[in-house]
This record gives structure tokens, sequence and C-alpha cells, in this order.
């Protein structure tokens, strides 16, 4: 979902446009206060600003980057700006924002991979390390060899995840 913060003319305009190029929904507000009540309801993708707010309007606008969440901020002057141009650019930052998010994603999937296998192998060297007791009880030996199989097919299946 897109936030649109502007008082222009060519808002509904706009609007169409990102919605059409987008597949994304788009709200507007005519000014901070709207868009900050918007913010806390619900969550957005983006959140397009417009520069030329009159004084009047940008109460409050110092509280968007707090609030606006995962949520990529753009800052156009939408006097300027044509609608292809709105649309260009909502489109690259919300290519970015995905791309930045794959990219975490696949670095937190990393780390706890890493961590994982090394539980894993604290576990397999301790389960070893008791198996070779020599006066382990039989139902410990067999329970310790019940860990050490299943912390093994973890670590296979982690192995072949990736």
């Amino acid at each position: 979902m897109v936030l649109l913060i502007t008082t222009s003319p060519r808002v509904g305009e706009c609007a169409a446009a990102v919605e059409k190029a987008t597949g994304e929904s788009v709200l507007t507000a005519s000014g901070f206060r709207r868009a900050l009540r918007l913010l806390r309801q619900q969550e957005f993708d983006a959140i397009v600003v417009d520069q030329c707010l009159p004084d009047d309007e940008s109460e409050g606008g110092e509280m968007l980057p707090a609030l606006s969440g995962a949520a990529v901020l753009i800052f156009m002057n939408l006097a300027i700006s044509g609608t292809d141009r709105v649309v260009r650019d909502v489109r690259a930052a919300l290519h970015r924002r995905d791309q930045e998010q794959r990219v975490a994603m696949q670095t937190a999937e990393r780390m706890l991979s890493s961590e994982i296998k090394d539980a894993l192998t604290g576990i397999l060297l301790t389960s070893q390390l008791a198996l070779s007791e020599p006066a382990l009880p039989p139902a410990a030996e067999a329970k310790l060899r019940s860990v050490c199989e299943l912390a093994e097919q973890m670590r296979l299946r982690l192995e072949h995840a990736r």
C-alpha cells in the first residue's frame, strides 16, 4: 500500500496512475495530521511526500520517519514532477525496498543456520564424548545414541536446505 501526502489538485490522477502501474492500493492525505492518523492505523510499503505542502500542513512532518515503519519515504515536488515521474520513482523505490528485504532475509537465514549448525556440532560432540564413557548405563547409552542420530539428521537437513 502506498500513502500519497499532497495538496496537489492532481492527487487523484497521481494515485490512479501509481495504483495501475504498481498494483498497490494508494491512500491519500492532504496533510501530515491525516497522514499520521493513517500511519497509526496501517502499514505502508511506500510514502510519497509532496515537498510543496504549505507550511501550515507540514506540522507533524518530523514524526513521519518515526511512524513510517518499513515504508520507503519518497520526497518529490509534485508541482514540477509529472505523473510518469511519480510512478517511475515509486516503482523504483518499491523495487529497492523488495531487494533490501530479500537481502536482509537471506542474511538472517544464513546467521540462523550458522547458529543452529554450531549448536548441533556441540550436541554431537558432547553426546559422542558421553558415549565413550566406560561405565555408561545401557538406558543412558540408548538415549545418547538417539540424540546423536537426531542431531546428525538435523545437520544433514540443514546442509541440503542450502
